[in-house]
Parts: structure tokens; C-alpha cells; sequence
């Protein structure tokens, strides 16, 4: 049984990428597996939603999750180029779109109110982070 929460760091997707990035283990390379078919599985989704909200963290100042309270961002930091931004941005939208996103469908499947609980605060998230990358 996985987690499974409307935050961005309350699923197993996420849990990985907090994990691999407190090893030192990150790379935008070791996710891109997530991202590589049309159809975006759930996994894909949710590492986008906590990239998202971890550029947030470092560039706007936000609030830090409990789970990443004791996380080093700086090797995090120093692979964010504007590259990286836009393609974020791209998987982001992928992520919260009504075709192609399992973790959207699983989320619209819930009902109008849990998916908006859920997709509410990326929409927000990715507007913060349109304006960071400009």
C-alpha cells in the first residue's frame, strides 16, 4: 500500500526524490524514465509536483514541507537551469492536465472537491514558478 495525500510530499513518488536527493544521488537524468512515454503514469506526476514545489523552496522562499525540513538543497540548487525550469514547467502542465495524467485521473476520480484540493495549490505553484523562470 503506497501513500497517498493531496500535498506535494505525501506519496511515494516524492518520497523517492526526497530520498535521492538526501543521498546525493539526484539528477534530472535519473527521473527522466518517469516522463519518457505520452501517457503519464502516476510516478511521473508525482515527482513533478515535488520538483515543483523544491524549486519553490529554494527561489521563492517557500515555506519548507516537514519532510524536507532536514533535506541539503544545494546540490538540488546548483542543477537548476533555465533549461530545467522550462522542462518542469512542461511536465507540471502535463501533470495537471485532464488527458494523458494518471495522477490527475486518479485524482478527478475522487471527486470535484479532493481534486481540487489537490490540483489548486500546483496551479499556484507552476504560476510562481512562470514568474521565477522569466
Amino acid at each position: 500500500m503506497g501513500a497517498w495525500g493531496s500535498g506535494p510530499f505525501e506519496n511515494d513518488g516524492a518520497g523517492d526524490l526526497i530520498a535521492s536527493i538526501g543521498h546525493g544521488d539526484f539528477t534530472f537524468e535519473t527521473v527522466e524514465w518517469a516522463f519518457e512515454d505520452d501517457y503519464l503514469e502516476v510516478d511521473g506526476g508525482q515527482i513533478a509536483v515535488a520538483l515543483l514545489e523544491l524549486v519553490l523552496i529554494v527561489r521563492a522562499d517557500r515555506k519548507r514541507d516537514p519532510a524536507t525540513q532536514d533535506l541539503d538543497l544545494d546540490s538540488f540548487t546548483s542543477t537548476l537551469t533555465s533549461e530545467r525550469l522550462t522542462w518542469l514547467i512542461e511536465m507540471v502542465e502535463r501533470t495537471i492536465a485532464s488527458t494523458d495524467s494518471e495522477l490527475f485521473e486518479l485524482w478527478d476520480e475522487q471527486g470535484p472537491e479532493e481534486l481540487a484540493s489537490w490540483r489548486v495549490p500546483v496551479v499556484d505553484g507552476l504560476e510562481d514558478l512562470r514568474v521565477l523562470s522569466v
